[in-house]
């Protein structure tokens, strides 16, 4: 009995030590847990961000939503990981504990997760828990946060995550690396496959004009504008889901069957689609996560954005050596929602001319 209480008196001083520590920025921790239960989007916008902390020694482990997991094993370099289903919350919760209980970290950093992510962080015993200071959770839960104001979108998403990073591990350590990392993605072997659709590397445009709706989409119009140049010169080719239906169903009526038109939605894996992205001219598509991906591909990445202060670029823009977005030249009052006919310029994605899509495209 005296060896378990000293035991116990040992490791409580321990983590009272550590703690204060890192607090201080005078400790770095061996094994790290990184949080990101989102979109393909956001999460593209986050893994990067353990990359530039190689250096440090650290092993970085993510817990990541259920179905990403392949972005994360075609990172370069490939990053370890556990998914998650944020949909069922209590099966989650508990699969975290047991993770977290078994890895032991000595800090996690919660970018982005349901409440019950910080709750399972603290239950774990996890010394520094390290997130956002928002919502209710965080001021329960966590240990270490930082207040940011990402509504108002004055920094790119990734520049959020990257300062939240050097802010958990301690700001000291970064003093010679303080530009944003971005993800660079592979893709696998794709002869077959492209010779399956009838495609040349380098020869064809894709076109994923679908999205989940929460921000504003290109014009059914300008799609159809956009399209009837590029048939002109090189094949087209669209991908999406059955959750894209709403946007693909008007242009599949007079594309469907163009000679030039490979018709590939829901017909691709998720690895099919970085292949046929990775061998693409380039990529247009409004604000979605197959636009990060192509951009983190090295792909041409040409992204169609609203100007309202939730959508704009600013925050959401695609990142990567060949991305670029592009948006109505017009002044938005709108701040999260698009108030519709209240304003003189609706509706404005009407603005953002074909033209200069291929300009960017064939630049």
């Amino acid at each position: 009995m005296p060896m378990v209480i000293a035991t116990s008196f040992v490791h409580v001083r321990h983590w009272k030590v550590t703690t204060r520590l890192m607090e201080e920025d005078r400790y770095l921790p061996k094994k790290v847990v990184l949080i990101r239960l989102d979109k393909i989007g956001d999460f593209v916008s986050t893994l990067p961000m353990d990359e530039a902390c190689r250096y440090l020694k650290i092993s970085f482990k993510w817990v990541i939503s259920e179905g990403l997991g392949f972005i994360a094993e075609n990172a370069v370099p490939k990053r370890e990981y556990k998914s998650l289903s944020a949909k069922k919350s209590w099966r989650s919760f508990w699969q975290l504990l047991a993770f977290l209980k078994a890895e032991k970290p000595a800090l996690t950093v919660v970018f982005y997760a349901p409440w019950w992510a910080s709750f399972a962080c603290w239950w774990a015993g996890v010394p520094i828990r390290a997130g956002r200071k928002s919502q209710w959770h965080s001021f329960l839960f966590l240990n270490k946060t930082l207040r940011q104001s990402r509504s108002q979108s004055e920094m790119h998403e990734a520049d959020y995550n990257w300062d939240l990073m050097r802010f958990a591990l301690g700001y000291r350590w970064f003093k010679d690396f303080a530009q944003t990392p971005i993800l660079e993605l592979t893709a696998p072997a794709s002869e077959n496959l492209l010779k399956q659709w009838q495609l040349d590397s380098g020869d064809y445009v894709v076109v994923h004009a679908g999205m989940a709706g929460s921000a504003l989409n290109w014009t059914e119009a300008n799609y159809h504008i956009l399209i009837e140049k590029l048939v002109a010169q090189s094949p087209v080719v669209f991908t999406g889901t059955a959750e894209d239906e709403l946007w693909l169903a008007p242009l599949r009526k007079r594309w469907g069957n163009h000679p030039q038109v490979r018709w590939l939605q829901s017909k691709l894996s998720l690895l099919d689609l970085l292949s046929i992205l990775k061998n693409a001219h380039g990529l247009v598509a409004p604000s979605t996560g197959v636009l990060h991906l192509a951009a983190a591909l090295g792909t041409r990445a040409i992204g169609l954005y609203s100007p309202i202060l939730a959508h704009h670029p600013t925050r959401w823009a695609p990142r990567g050596p060949q991305a670029t977005a592009l948006i109505p030249d017009v002044d938005c009052p709108a701040e999260t929602i698009c108030i519709g006919a209240a304003c003189p310029k609706f509706y404005c994605m009407k603005f953002l001319s074909p033209n200069a899509v291929m300009l960017s495209l064939f630049k």
